[in-house]
């Protein structure tokens, strides 16, 4: 049976490349006309920006909760 440590160093890679890649979508938004007022307003970026921070919780659920988030309401 894995462990958590096993999970994480078969995971690392790819969960490494997953947030460089939503860094790297953040910053190419803002380099466009207008993009820093749009990080700052649109729904939508909130709506990620809520993810993250779902993401950087320590409860458990993180998944349901940012699948909830991004939900059509």
């Amino acid at each position: 049976m894995p462990t958590a440590q096993t999970q994480l160093d078969a995971q690392y890679n790819e969960m490494r490349w997953r947030i460089l890649s939503l860094a790297a979508d953040f910053d190419r938004i803002e380099r466009y006309a207008g993009g820093t007022e749009l990080l700052r307003v649109d729904p939508k970026l909130a709506d990620l920006r809520r993810c993250v921070r779902e993401l950087l919780s320590d409860l458990p659920g993180r998944a349901e909760r940012v699948q909830q988030l991004l939900s059509d309401r």
